[in-house]
Formats: C-alpha cells, sequence, structure tokens
C-alpha cells in the first residue's frame, strides 16, 4: 500500500512539473488562426516651397498634396513571418502620427480647422484612386505633432502594389503660414492579416 501511494506521489510530481514547464508561446495568431503583424514604418519629407501667409484660404482639398511616395517592400515585412504577399486578407491602418520638424515655432496652426480639416490619403503610384486612411478634426492651436483618427477600411490592395503614395489633403487658414524647411515626419502602424500557409 505504500509503494501504491507513494508511485501515486511520484507521478504527481512528475505531471506537475512537467506542466509547469512547459513552454509558453505567444502568438500573433486570431482565434482563427490567421496571423497578424503589426508593421512600423516613419518617413520625413520636405516641402519643395513655403505656403505664405495669405489673406485668402488656398484650397488643397480637391487636389491633395503628395507627402510621400515608398517602395512597400512587403515581401521584406512579411518575409519572416512565413507568408507571402498572395496570403494576405486585408491590411488596416492602425496609427498615424504627423510631426512638423526642422522648423522652429512652426505648427499645425496653417491648417483651417473646417469640414476638411486634415485628411491623409493612400494611393498606388501612378493611380488616380486615393482612398482616405486618417484625418483629424477640431485641430488643437499650437501643436506640433498629432494623432490621427484612423479609418477602419482594407488598404491591401494599395499596400500589395510595388510602391504606395500618401496624400494630404486641408485648405489653408487665412493669415497662417507654413515654412519653406518645414518637414513632415509621418510615423504609421499597418496590422497586416494574413490567412496561414
Amino acid at each position: 500500500m505504500f509503494k501504491l501511494i507513494s508511485f501515486s506521489t511520484l507521478c504527481l510530481l512528475i505531471a506537475i512539473s512537467f506542466s509547469c514547464c512547459k513552454k509558453k508561446t505567444t502568438t500573433n495568431n486570431t482565434s482563427n488562426n490567421d496571423i497578424v503583424v503589426d508593421i512600423d514604418r516613419s518617413d520625413t519629407t520636405s516641402l519643395p516651397a513655403s505656403i505664405p501667409p495669405l489673406a485668402v484660404s488656398l484650397d488643397f482639398s480637391a487636389t491633395p498634396m503628395q507627402i510621400d511616395t515608398f517602395a512597400t517592400k512587403v515581401d521584406e515585412y512579411i518575409a519572416p513571418y512565413g507568408f507571402g504577399k498572395d496570403d494576405i486578407i486585408k491590411v488596416n491602418l492602425i496609427k498615424l502620427n504627423m510631426v512638423l520638424e526642422n522648423a522652429p515655432g512652426q505648427t499645425f496652426n496653417f491648417v483651417k480647422d473646417s469640414l476638411i480639416s486634415l485628411k491623409v490619403f493612400v494611393d498606388s503610384f501612378g493611380g488616380s484612386a486615393p482612398k482616405l486612411v486618417a484625418q483629424k478634426v477640431n485641430i488643437p492651436q499650437g501643436v506640433s505633432s498629432m494623432e490621427f483618427d484612423v479609418m477602419a477600411d482594407d488598404i491591401k490592395d494599395y499596400f500589395r502594389a510595388d510602391y504606395m503614395k500618401i496624400l494630404v489633403a486641408f485648405r489653408t487658414q487665412e493669415n497662417e503660414g507654413l515654412a519653406a524647411n518645414a518637414k513632415f515626419r509621418v510615423n504609421y502602424t499597418f496590422r497586416v492579416t494574413a490567412k496561414k500557409p
């Protein structure tokens, strides 16, 4: 009887120690085994010319201003995660922050806070179908850095293109300008969802 109790106790201890030593894994997989990867990107663009402080408002909403064009390099981004372009189900922008640099004292006061405010679009290089991905309404006065409200729309077709361009649309505030040497640093986070190959 003592041997039976000792054997049972030994088995229980081995089972407990085995379960405690089991390696914990962290995964980006969702419940349906899709792979979810967050990709961060940051880029800086300089304006080619200043926007003078005029008594009238300039309209950059009908033809948004291109502030970035970049190679999406999707294969380079996703290779470590074990899936390819054809496995991508959707891509969403989940974060966008814009910072004015290289122009001390420059703020986003040059943007007219109206129905248009500041909108960010993506499009494929050479494309003519820009898609709204983020916007900022109620722009605070005197700020040089802003977090945008992002749209939940899928942008996988733009992201899978060889190049994707970023455009901004806004109207200028009367009597406010933007310095020629001002740089826009745009920080993005894209969430890529792919099926497990």
